[in-house]
């Protein structure tokens, strides 16, 4: 009878410092101190010649009926589109981007009863060329002009293989941001610990300069590339600790 209460009083005790361990774990979890850290951010960038011009261009025909102007519009977009393809443009880059048909009122100032009339048909065809030898934009510009295209609505420059590009802005993100980290240490009198986290973006790519280009019959057009930058950002978090004496 002795030793049956006395197993009894142990299995109490043994439950009893069980539960005890099992609450106290977490609060000692709860209590236990964060490492301090250091947050830094920096920008990267990286520059190259781009290797891409993205022209969109394209005719506007007018005639009295739709039919007609949309026959008036065919014939001549044809002739550009096979400039574009005897100037060495694949097909692939070559791609309709604009088509419409809208009539064509008169100046309702200038009639009796104050009304616009419908006097005629305008037809808008306009395509998006990517040229992949930057040589070739100025000639063929001047080669669609004479086939019968009549709207440049803009010139864009891309770079084809930016990959490389983006991983060098990143980079120098990440650079720059050790360096900002090692700075402010430094100068805060402690030391940099183990990286506790990194995020990068990408910035995208910013032309250094956009082409401005005018029509002359006389010379060939002007088309300049300038420069692409493609841009990233960095923030790291570092643990930091205090210097030993």
């Amino acid at each position: 009878m002795h030793n049956t209460k006395r197993t009894g009083f142990l299995r109490t005790a043994i439950l009893a410092s069980t539960l005890q361990a099992a609450f106290a774990a977490p609060a000692l979890a709860q209590s236990a101190p964060q490492p301090p850290t250091l947050t830094v951010f920096a920008d990267g960038s990286a520059t190259a010649a781009p290797d891409i011009a993205i022209v969109t261009l394209g005719v506007v025909s007018e005639a009295a009926t739709a039919k007609d102007a949309l026959a008036a519009n065919a014939t001549d977009m044809n002739a550009v589109i096979s400039a574009i393809t005897g100037a060495g443009i694949a097909t692939k880059d070559i791609a309709t981007s604009g088509l419409s048909v809208n009539p064509v009122y008169s100046d309702p100032s200038k009639d009796p009863n104050g009304q616009a009339r419908v006097t005629g048909y305008r037809v808008q065809n306009q395509v998006t060329v990517k040229i992949r030898d930057l040589a070739k934009s100025g000639p063929l510009l001047d080669q669609v002009v004479s086939a019968g295209a009549n709207r440049v609505t803009g010139i864009d420059f891309d770079i084809d293989q930016a990959t490389s590009l983006r991983d060098a802005a990143m980079k120098a993100a990440i650079t720059e941001a050790r360096r900002r980290a090692e700075l402010m240490a430094e100068a805060a009198g402690v030391k940099l610990g183990p990286i506790q986290s990194i995020q990068t973006s990408d910035g995208g790519g910013v032309p250094i300069f956009r082409a401005q280009m005018a029509m002359k019959a006389d010379a060939s057009t002007p088309v300049m590339g300038g420069e692409q930058q493609i841009t990233a950002n960095a923030t790291i978090v570092y643990q930091i600790e205090p210097l030993k004496k």
